[in-house]
């Protein structure tokens, strides 16, 4: 039970810094602005300014809400483990606490989201794979690189599109270029 609580303590100080560094209220505000300004009628007079206003909401309403799904996530997990205590289930508890040790893993992940703020983080990005110098081996490696991130960009969510690929002459790839779409791809990747 000690246990429980001090990841229960842990996790709800790491919401507390998210929200910080989120800086919550200015993030509120800000989405509420967003918000009317897209109601505006006249919006898609510029439509170069209504991608801006609406790409930037929708990043907001993604970090806003992800952090409250994560408390309430926590909510949730903690009434669980108040309740199987109450009626004696093992079981449950044990499930409610890998429960809050994956909320951490998640927290952490949304942690290092939120220093992905530079001015290009959010954008979509080309990735380029070459081989250079080196000959078979050197085309070798880079093919392996260029699976590796295919896979990356494929297990979170990116889609991907290959614009450009040379096979090596025996073996491998001698370059490619693979344009990948998504929140934050350039942030991440860079």
């Amino acid at each position: 039970k000690a246990e429980t609580q001090a990841v229960v303590s842990e996790i709800k100080s790491s919401l507390d810094l998210l929200r910080g560094i989120f800086d919550w209220d200015r993030a509120l505000h800000r989405l509420s602005e967003l918000n009317s300004l897209s109601e505006d009628q006249k919006l898609w007079d510029n439509p170069e300014r209504a991608q801006k206003i609406l790409k930037e909401r929708t990043r907001l309403e993604s970090q806003i809400g992800g952090v409250k799904t994560l408390e309430n996530q926590l909510g949730d997990q903690v009434g669980l483990i108040e309740l199987a205590e109450a009626e004696g289930d093992e079981s449950l508890i044990l499930e409610a606490e890998a429960t809050l040790a994956g909320l951490k893993e998640k927290i952490r992940v949304r942690e290092l989201e939120s220093l992905l703020s530079g001015e290009l983080d959010g954008n979509d990005a080309y990735l380029q794979v070459s081989s250079g110098a080196g000959g078979t081996e050197a085309a070798d490696w880079a093919g392996m690189i260029f699976r590796m991130y295919m896979r990356w960009a494929d297990q979170h969510g990116y889609k991907i599109s290959l614009m450009d690929k040379q096979d090596g002459e025996v073996a491998g790839l001698k370059s490619a270029i693979l344009e990948i779409k998504g929140a934050n791809a350039y942030g991440w990747l860079k």
